[in-house]
């Protein structure tokens, strides 16, 4: 699934995107072994996203909650010549293994550790040269990934992981580790928009997630924000992960709330990057 996001300034204005391709290292590759069947029919009734969609030589952002809807881990699942592989940042990958444990014997599943290198790419939207599984864009950019056979494979480092980290974050993807387990429901941090299927059947936490979901009770919205390096951060704001040092600015997420969105009730000198979900 792709989606489309609004900038509320362009951020080429700014020169915080910068396009190429870079290691990443802090991430692991794990494949499922078993019959593809049993693999996906594990898989649908256990994590957010519909695996049924996932095609082969595609990418799907996905994640798995606990029984009370609480993100476990969040990950990218790649489908190749009809097996499935989880691209996962490497503190999430013990309780991703933990919590499927139980399960792999029933469906005659293993998950096993590959030695595949993870390249990651972020290009503009119109590049057809571009490389790589999509997994996340918006009007201007798109982040993608591709396995390369060895993880000694030599990949040109054009970039460095603070340029990753900087692309999620202005593309408001949210890159979530182990110190993130149990801290936030999908709707919370817009995985609700990217990771979640409300039209598949159940899987752990789906109840809590729907119910929200329904509901539509968020009054207050996950966000980007950018400042100048030299002004100091409002104190009122809760920061959800890093702060982002890059090129004079930081770069970081809060949550503010919807009327002041929708009411431009905030300081003009923030430069705010909000997600709007396009199906």
């Amino acid at each position: 699934m792709l989606f489309n996001y609004l900038f509320y300034k362009k951020l080429t204005q700014l020169n915080l995107i910068k396009t190429g391709s870079l290691s990443l290292n802090t991430y692991k590759t794990l494949k499922f072994e078993g019959a593809i069947e049993n693999v996906e029919s594990l898989l649908q009734g256990q994590i957010t996203s519909d695996i049924s969609e996932l095609a082969n030589n595609n990418a799907q952002l996905s994640c798995l909650l606990d029984h009370k809807g609480f993100i476990q881990a969040d990950f990218i699942l790649i489908k190749l010549n009809d097996e499935i592989y989880c691209v996962i940042e490497e503190s999430l990958v013990n309780n991703f293994n933990n919590q499927l444990e139980e399960f792999l014997k029933f469906y005659r599943v293993t998950i096993n550790s590959c030695k595949l290198a993870v390249k990651g790419m972020i290009n503009n939207i119109n590049d057809e040269k571009s490389e790589g599984l999509t997994f996340f864009k918006n009007k201007e950019y798109r982040l993608s990934i591709l396995l390369l056979i060895s993880e000694n494979s030599s990949i040109e480092k054009e970039l460095s992981l603070l340029h990753w980290k900087v692309a999620n974050k202005l593309l408001v993807n949210y890159l979530f580790t182990s110190e993130d387990i149990n801290q936030y429901r999908p709707n919370e941090i817009n995985y609700d928009k990217s990771r979640v299927s409300f039209t598949k059947g159940c899987y752990r936490g789906q109840e809590i997630v729907a119910r929200v979901h329904h509901l539509g009770v968020n009054r207050r919205e996950f966000v980007t924000i950018i400042t100048p390096s030299d002004q100091s951060i409002d104190s009122n704001f809760k920061i959800h992960g890093e702060i982002l040092e890059f090129l004079n600015h930081q770069i970081f997420n809060t949550h503010l709330k919807r009327d002041d969105l929708e009411n431009s009730n905030l300081p003009s000198s923030l430069e705010i990057i909000r997600m709007e979900y396009s199906s």
